[in-house]
C-alpha cells in the first residue's frame, strides 16, 4: 500500500508509553493510515510473545498499514555513545543494527527503515555514504526503501551533510527523512530545505517545540516536544516548501513528550491527528 501526502501516520515516538498492539485500534479510529515501529516496540513484543507477522495481521485488521522501522544505526564502526547520553538510550541504539531490523520490516509489511546515527563525534562524510549506500543495497533486495534522517548532536553534523550522504550514495531507495524537530532545532533555514530534490524527502515527521531556553535539549528531544501548532516552528512554511518541491512523503506526527504519554491511548491519538490536520489545513487550505 502506498500512501499519499494526504496520509497520516502515527509515529511510534508518539505512543511510546502504550504497548504496540494497543495503539492500533485509536490509530484507526482517530484516521490514521499507518503506524511506525521501533526498536524498542520489537524488543517489548518479542517479551509478550508478538510477533512482527502477528503486528502486520493485526495492523491489516484494523485498515492500518506498519509503514517503517524506525531508529535503525546507520552502521559506521568504532561509533560509541557519548558521556551526556542516557545508558537506556545508548544501549537501545547499539542494538538496532541494520540487518536484523530489515527483516523485522518485511515481516511487518513496512516498505521502509530509517537510519540515524546520535553517537558524539563528527564522521566522515564518505565513510556515511559507504554506509548508507550498504544499507540501501540490503534493503533493495528486501524490497524496502531507507530513509536517512539528520539528527542535532548527531555524528552527521548538518543537514546539508546529510543531504551530501544521500547524494554520494546514489542508491535509487536512499532518500532523506525530514524531522520538523531536527530541522528548526538544528537551524535549518527553509531556503535551505528548498534546495532539497523533492523525490529524495522519503518521509516527514511532524511536531513542534518550545522557545529556546537553556535546558537540555537531549530531555527536549525525547520528552518535550509539542503538539503541531503548539510551539514556536513554521510548520506551515515547512510543509508549503516540501509540496513546493514536490514531495510526496506522507506526514507522519512524532511527539516525543511526557505531557503526551498521560493521555489515554484514544484521547493522544486524537489529538496527533486532530493537531496535524490542523497544520496542514493552513498549510494546503
Amino acid at each position: 500500500m502506498t500512501l499519499a501526502p494526504t496520509d497520516l501516520i502515527l509515529s511510534a515516538g508518539s505512543m511510546m508509553a502504550v504497548p504496540v498492539l494497543d495503539r492500533l485500534r485509536p490509530a484507526r479510529d482517530a484516521g490514521f493510515a499507518g503506524v511506525s515501529l521501533m526498536g524498542a516496540d520489537y524488543q517489548q513484543m518479542l517479551a509478550a510473545g508478538v510477533s512482527a507477522e502477528d503486528l502486520r495481521r493485526r495492523a491489516a485488521d484494523e485498515g492500518l498499514v506498519v509503514t517503517e522501522v524506525e531508529g535503525i544505526y546507520l552502521g559506521l564502526p568504532g561509533r560509541e555513545p557519548g558521556p551526556t547520553m542516557p545508558a537506556p538510550l545508548a544501549q537501545l541504539l547499539k542494538g538496532m543494527e541494520a540487518p536484523r531490523y530489515l527483516a523485522v520490516a518485511v515481516a511487518a509489511g513496512a516498505s521502509s527503515i530509517t537510519v540515524i546515527d546520535m553517537f558524539d563525534g563528527a564522521v566522515d562524510i564518505d565513510q556515511a555514504a559507504e554506509a548508507f549506500a550498504n544499507i540501501c543495497d540490503r534493503a533493495r533486495d528486501l524490497g524496502l526503501t531507507v530513509q536517512l534522517e539528520y539528527v542535532v548532536g548527531g555524528g552527521i553534523a548538518t543537514y546539508a551533510d546529510t543531504c551530501e550522504v544521500v547524494r554520494r550514495a546514489g542508491r535509487i531507495n536512499g532518500g532523506l527523512m525530514i524531522d520538523s524537530w531536527h530541522l528548526f532545532r538544528g537551524n535549518v533555514a527553509l531556503d535551505e530545505l528548498a534546495r532539497t530534490p523533492g523525490d529524495r524527502v522519503f518521509g516527514v515527521q511532524i511536531n513542534d517545540g518550545p522557545p529556546p531556553t537553556d535546558a537540555d535539549p537531549l530531555r527536549e528531544m525525547t520528552k518535550g516536544r509539542l503538539m503541531p501548532g503548539e510551539g514556536i516552528f513554521d510548520l506551515v512554511g515547512m510543509i508549503r516548501t516540501l509540496d513546493a518541491i514536490g514531495s510526496k512523503a506522507p506526514i507522519s506526527i512524532e511527539v516525543f513528550s511526557d505531557t503526551l504519554s498521560a493521555l489515554p491511548a484514544d484521547e493522544a491519538a486524537r489529538r496527533c491527528a486532530e493537531t496535524t490536520r490542523a497544520t496542514l489545513h493552513k498549510a494546503r487550505g
